[in-house]
Formats: C-alpha cells, structure tokens, sequence
C-alpha cells in the first residue's frame, strides 16, 4: 500500500506542476516535458520518507515471495501428494500386457515397442538414397545423364 500512495503523491505532482507551467502559457510537447522534469524534482527532494516506505514495502514483498510459500496451504498440500506420487520408485511402471493410463485418463493395453519401419512399408521418394528432381518425377531432366553430369559430358 505505501507503494501506491507514493505513486499517487507523485502523479500529484505532476498534475500540479503541469497546472502551474500551463497558467505560465507554456504549451506543446515542451509543457509535459518541463512538468515531468519539474514533478521528478521535486518528488526527490519532498518525498524521500514515502518512497523509502515505499521501497521497503516492496523489498518486503520480494523476500516474503523467495522465501515463504508460493500457494495457499491446501495447495501446497495437495503438491506435496502428488509429487511424492510422481517420485521414482512410487509405483511400479506398466509392463507388457499391464493397463496403463495416459495423461488423458482414458486406459490403454500397454504394448511392447516396435520397429521404426513396419513389415511391408517401403522407404518414399527421396528416402532410398536416389535424389529427386523438383520437376517431382524422379527422371532425368533433358539433356542430363543418369550420372547427373548434364549436357557437359557431351560437349567434352
């Protein structure tokens, strides 16, 4: 709280300076800029007891922060409860043929793992180590030949 009633004696300022430089007929850019100036001065000169509380306040709440607890009592409870569920060795994994569930909740058939390629897929273009042209057929262009020297060849 003292942080905001620094902030309010602050913009009170400014207010009156802008009021004051504004009476003296200054106007424009050049009126903000003079009345910040102007209420930045004076807030240091006037106000170093409400910012030091200020300041204090807000150092209190950063400690209190690092240290203290992050949630409510029940919250940090319940993290408790789950972290030492979650920790190794709490429960037995899911093996082969056991019922495992995912993050979703539904329930699977846990299964062993398989290879990356199953019986029967083939590798696509571009994956047998042959490149491709861009043209996407996977042939020679006019006037390559199949050991992709081009029309070079021809001229030697």
């Amino acid at each position: 709280m003292p942080f905001v009633i620094y902030s309010l004696q602050r913009l009170g300022l400014f207010a009156a300076a802008l009021l004051a430089l504004w009476a003296l007929h200054l106007g424009g850019w050049l009126l903000v800029v003079v009345a910040a100036f102007l209420a930045w001065a004076v807030s240091y000169l006037a106000l170093a007891g409400p910012r030091d509380r200020a300041a204090l306040w807000v150092s209190d709440k950063v400690e209190r922060r690092r240290t203290g607890p992050r949630f409510s009592p029940a919250l940090e409870a319940d993290a408790m409860d789950e972290d030492s569920e979650a920790a190794p060795g709490a429960g037995a994994q899911a093996g082969a043929g056991e019922v495992a569930s995912d993050p979703t909740g539904s329930e699977r058939q846990a299964e062993p793992e398989q290879d990356a390629v199953a019986e029967g897929e083939h590798a696509g273009p571009g994956e047998n180590g042959a490149q491709q042209h861009s043209s996407g057929t996977g042939q020679d262009g006019p006037g390559e030949k199949a050991d992709g020297q081009g029309e070079e060849q021809d001229e030697k």
